[in-house]
């Protein structure tokens, strides 16, 4: 398709996109090829756009006729067009009853629904076992007058007023615009005032309150409203599955995503916040602005697997796709990038075999009669060996066990030092090699200059899996100051490593350190489940102050059986009863801890296709429902997940009182597996386990 002159000035509400997703393939098309000849003013060969006679609706609402059939919704603001809702003859006036297009007490553009607004006036205010409490915003000295400067009508100020129970409060505000339902929800909980809300709400580049303008571009408009600036590039986006965070963006990602960094930069938040939204979005910015493929430059977004790598690199082809850009973005898993480069610089030594490396280990623990546990072994080797590449008993004697809470004596250090030594000799001797020892490998490499930087650059998702060796060696890679560095963290998902990175790699993130917390994926007693995983061991909150999830939805269903076989039949009953509902195969996942091949083979059995995301395997649609580990389905989503065998999380080490550093690491570990399994469901959580 060539470039295409518009001659209207075309805006989408997001409501367009959802309904333009429900229609048939050919019905999208014959839509689109439409709207391209409307954009054009093409005469007598798009459609005519009448008023739309519907005595409660907008009175700028149009409806324009696709063909016999289908009929759009838009509003016309002078020379603007809004594309509102597509949908067949008449479902798509029944969706314009009740509805007007407004702009908010900031100039923010948003879509009103009466019908909705009134359905939710109709309920009770609170229920009877909550009529001694204190309404939730008098007990923070909020006034009505405070709700109506926010933008709140009066008739919904009396009704916030009068409401004492959470549930109940974000079940009201869920008809406002997501920006109003943000500040009110932050007022509640006391994170902010309403000076400081009223304060985020301005966008003081919107000055035109007479008319809709600029109000178009206002920061919370561009949230549900995306403008047509390249009929090709909206093309694009209608030839693919929509998904509203190719889009749309928070004003907070969108910040983010275009703010110059003159140093490295931390972005940390929650599950739902949108992390890796924002590192993906940023890649696909900085291409097209600051690194752009023309000019050579070059883009690594890395994450902790390969598996995740490829699942973030079909979603950079997305962004990328409708762009007039290169695709200079290079995906890749952190331990397969740095193979990689040492492998192309001739550099590799040794074969990599983590088992071989544990088994030596264990040989060497046996050969003598130590007090101290194997555990304690494996992990003395990985965070303080290996961390600070100990050759010696001089060098472990002088280190200083910095975070491990619990110090070893230097009688203690002579005590054990043969067995390392030992161990040390037969890995060299055998020339074996994991992970961790090929990052210090790679890290040297750079520091002496085998290894040169090569991204312009570099953006780490999951940060808070990595190594500090790892993180080094990724950092090392950026040829730049500006621009050259993000991380993407939540300390609460650290699930493959014990310790946290911030106090072992010397990177300048002060005053660049950005916190996103809110949560538009998971809903809040999805979250609230989750964060109850953190019952024996302190859930960190630096970077969750404010986290907050506005979806509401079921409680987590939790189920016990006193049998498997029980068990496996209410999944699979569940499953096909989604099915029958609608939801796709691939949107559901059951995550299992006891391996997803005996899973996978209950599936087959019942007749339920199943893919298994397996090693580097993401889910992908058409291919059944998704099978995974706990670790696998680590930075995935689905709308439904399945947790069986739950309490068998873990349960070895969580059933224990930790009377070491290593215990109680080992003991946040699994309740962080937990907390990240919990919050890969965005809509409904099921959880089983045996009696």
């Amino acid at each position: 398709m060539g470039v295409v002159k518009m001659k209207k000035k075309l805006f989408v509400y997001i409501t367009f996109f959802e309904s333009f997703a429900n229609l048939g393939k050919q019905e999208r098309k014959i839509v689109k090829n439409k709207l391209e000849l409307f954009s054009k003013d093409v005469r007598g060969e798009g459609f005519k756009v009448h008023p739309l006679e519907r005595a409660n609706s907008d009175p700028s609402f149009r409806s324009a006729r696709i063909n016999d059939d289908l009929r759009l919704i838009l509003a016309q603001k002078g020379s603007k067009y809004i594309l509102l809702h597509v949908d067949h003859h008449d479902k798509a006036y029944e969706w314009a009853e009740g509805k007007t297009l407004k702009k908010s007490r900031f100039n923010a553009i948003y879509l009103q629904d009466f019908i909705a607004e009134e359905k939710e006036k109709g309920l009770e205010v609170e229920e009877f076992s909550f009529q001694e409490l204190p309404a939730l915003l008098v007990e923070k000295n909020i006034r009505k007058k405070d709700l109506i400067n926010l933008g709140v009508p009066e008739v919904h100020a009396d009704y916030l007023m009068e409401i004492k129970n959470d549930d109940r409060f974000l079940e009201f505000i869920s008809f406002f615009p997501e920006e109003i339902q943000e500040g009110l929800v932050d007022i509640v909980s006391g994170a902010k005032t309403v000076t400081e809300v009223f304060a985020e709400l301005e966008d003081q580049r919107i000055l035109d309150e007479e008319n809709f303008g600029d109000a178009f571009y206002q920061k919370d408009s561009r949230r549900r409203v995306y403008v047509v600036d390249d009929f090709e590039e909206f093309s694009h986006l209608l030839d693919e599955d929509i998904e509203k965070w190719r889009i749309f963006l928070h004003p907070k990602q969108e910040e983010i995503v275009k703010t110059n960094f003159n140093g490295p930069a931390l972005i940390e938040g929650g599950p739902g916040t949108g992390k890796t939204v924002v590192g993906l979005h940023r890649a696909v910015y900085l291409a097209e602005n600051d690194f752009p493929a023309k000019n050579g430059f070059e883009i690594l977004l890395c994450t902790f697997s390969k598996k995740l790598s490829r699942y973030l690199e079909e979603k950079i082809k997305q962004l990328i796709r409708p762009k007039k850009i290169g695709n200079n973005i290079k995906v890749f898993g952190v331990d397969e990038l740095i193979f990689k480069l040492l492998k192309d610089s001739n550099l590799l030594e040794g074969a990599i075999d983590q088992k071989r490396i544990e088994k030596i280990l264990e040989e060497e623990y046996l050969k003598s009669s130590p007090d101290e546990s194997l555990d304690f072994f494996l992990n003395e080797y990985k965070e303080v060996i290996q961390k600070n590449q100990i050759k010696s008993l001089d060098h472990y004697l002088n280190i200083e066990r910095v975070g491990l809470k619990k110090p070893l004596h230097p009688s203690k250090r002579k005590e054990i030092w043969p067995i390392f030594e030992d161990f040390l000799e037969r890995k060299e001797k055998e020339r074996i090699i994991d992970f961790e020892d090929m990052a210090w490998l790679a890290f040297e490499s750079i520091e002496d200059g085998s290894i040169q930087p090569c991204f312009d650059s570099v953006i780490i998702d999951e940060v808070q899996d990595l190594s500090p060796i790892k993180i080094k060696v990724l950092a090392g890679l950026s040829k730049s100051e500006k621009n050259g560095l993000m991380m993407l963290s939540d300390q609460n998902q650290r699930i493959f490593k014990l310790t946290s990175w911030k106090n072992e790699v010397d990177l300048p993130i002060v005053g660049r350190t950005y916190y996103l917390n809110i949560n538009y994926r998971t809903t809040k007693q999805i979250r609230e489940f989750a964060d109850k995983q953190f019952f024996r061991s302190e859930k960190e909150i630096e970077h969750l102050k404010g986290y907050k999830s506005l979806l509401n939805g079921p409680e987590p269903l939790t189920k016990e059986f006193s049998e498997e076989k029980l068990q496996d039949q209410f999944i699979v009953k569940k499953i096909k009863q989604l099915m029958e509902i609608g939801i796709n195969e691939h949107e559901v996942c059951v995550i299992t801890p006891m391996g997803s091949r005996e899973m996978k083979r209950v599936l087959d059995f019942n007749d339920i296709p199943c893919q298994e995301l397996k090693e580097d395997l993401y889910p992908k649609t058409g291919e059944g429902v998704c099978v995974s580990t706990l670790f696998g389905a680590k930075g995935l989503e689905f709308r439904v997940v399945f947790i069986p065998y739950f309490n068998e999380i873990g349960r070895s080490i969580l059933e224990k009182e930790p009377n070491d550093w290593f215990g109680f690491e080992n003991q946040k570990q699994k309740e962080c597996l937990k907390y990240v399994a919990s919050t890969r469901a965005r809509e409904q959580l099921i959880i089983t386990s045996l009696l």
